[in-house]
């Protein structure tokens, strides 16, 4: 299970989506505050409370940290595998649409500017650990297959 390429992918993508639950994905600077942008909400930097929650953008990115470290222990059921983390690539897929819905609707209700961080980038670097992932586990089946048929 361990020494398979696909699980150290799927491990990466659930490890970075997690470090999003502690780390702002941006900031905005309006004329009476600046916040941070968490996936739990919007932090008023000041005050530290939440003055814009999100919590369905923390459910989301909590969802594609369960499904890639489950996925991992589904390694006999390949086909499974690769349909579960095509699911959790659309799921990240929606976390990043939803988290720009998030983000477009505070600026343009406070009129504050916006910056994007370093983590920020995780989602999409999850995606291409998903992608890399389902094509390891597409080669173990076609090299399970091929075995089969020697036989």
């Amino acid at each position: 299970m361990w020494q398979r390429i696909q699980t150290l992918w799927l491990l990466l993508a659930g490890i970075l989506m997690s470090l999003l639950l502690l780390k702002p994905l941006a900031f905005f600077q309006a004329p009476e505050d600046s916040y941070n942008f968490y996936v739990s909400g919007v932090q008023a930097v000041s005050s530290g409370s939440i003055i814009y929650p999100s919590w369905g953008l923390f459910v989301i990115d909590a969802l594609v940290v369960l499904f890639s470290f489950i996925t991992i222990f589904l390694f006999k059921k390949r086909i499974l595998q690769i349909r579960i983390t095509i699911f959790n690539m659309l799921v990240t897929i929606g976390f990043v649409l939803y988290a720009v819905l998030v983000a477009w609707q505070f600026t343009t209700t406070h009129q504050a500017s916006f910056g994007l961080k370093f983590w920020c980038a995780l989602p999409l670097i999850t995606l291409i650990c998903q992608y890399l992932a389902i094509r390891n586990i597409g080669a173990d089946e076609a090299l399970v297959r091929a075995s089969n048929r020697l036989r």
